[in-house]
């Protein structure tokens, strides 16, 4: 073969692996939302490399490579679509992700809800860096990236009661998610909960922090298996009443003494007059 054909042909063979690497990951990613757009499926795959590629340098997930990004991250965010899409019937749904590190599942879901505004919340400054990075490279006009700790924005009028839907897929316990995500949720509105398999002790202790907040544990039920090989219960909590405005307590109570347990203590410097939204 003539040389000066080398560079060429490398470009064809480059240019031919991106396009099946594309087709595959369509194919997979369709296998869940059949109605995911061109645009859409571009999308998902720019976020793919973004996060493969940022989590060489900043800690954003223990999932490294990228079929695992797709399959355990990915995918497991798209299963949840059609139930968040129910939780958040309105004109315009407002849905919040809390603890949204790298942006599972918020970053996913908004690419795949052009119809909803999302705030992306992180505690972490590096990681909020990440995902404003990826609104912009992505392009998602109706997300935002916010750096703040939800024990003292939930005391904000601005925050409080403000969400259709709050997701988290944090590693805490599920009565820490309730009490720092329920004070988001507007009245009637929901917290929708993705956790592993073994779940039922935290649900005991869950059920009674939700009497506490003014919300109801619904369901917990299994999701139906979507190629990634993970168990996943969604744990689906409706917001009854207005939670009570010293919730969430000040940073770490509520992982540290969740409500409901035998650790449970009130919070000894209790902020009044700042939470009067629901």
């Amino acid at each position: 073969m003539d040389s000066h054909d080398a560079p060429e042909t490398r470009h064809d063979a480059a240019a031919l692996s991106e396009r099946s690497d594309q087709s595959a990951f369509a194919e997979l990613m369709r296998s869940v939302v059949p109605g995911l757009t061109d645009r859409q499926i571009e999308q998902l795959m720019t976020y793919r490399d973004m996060l493969h590629a940022r989590n060489q340098v900043v800690n954003l997930t223990a999932v490294r490579d990228f079929e695992g990004i797709e399959r355990r991250l990915v995918l497991e965010s798209l299963r949840l679509l059609d139930r968040v899409r129910v939780l958040a019937a309105s004109d315009a749904p407002r849905i919040m992700d809390l603890g949204s590190g790298g942006g599972i599942p918020g970053v996913v879901l908004a690419i795949a809800m052009p119809e909803a505004t999302f705030t992306l919340l992180d505690a972490t400054g590096k990681k909020v860096a990440f995902l404003q990075d990826c609104i912009d490279e992505i392009g998602l006009p109706h997300a935002r990236a916010v750096h703040g700790r939800a024990e003292e924005l939930a005391h904000q009028l601005e925050w409080r009661g403000a969400f259709d839907v709050v997701t988290a897929r944090a590693v805490t316990s599920l009565s820490a998610l309730l009490e720092l995500g329920l004070p988001f949720v507007r009245i009637n509105g929901w917290l929708a909960l993705p956790k592993g398999p073994e779940i039922d002790d935290e649900l005991k202790i869950a059920a009674k922090a939700a009497s506490k907040l003014g919300g109801t544990i619904t369901e917990a039920s299994f999701l139906p298996h979507v190629g990634s090989l993970v168990d996943t219960r969604l744990v689906l909590v409706r917001k009854e009443s207005p939670t009570p405005g010293h919730f969430p307590r000040r940073a770490g109570l509520p992982a540290r003494a969740p409500l409901g347990s035998e650790h449970d203590r009130p919070d000894k410097r209790v902020r009044r007059g700042k939470s009067k939204r629901s």
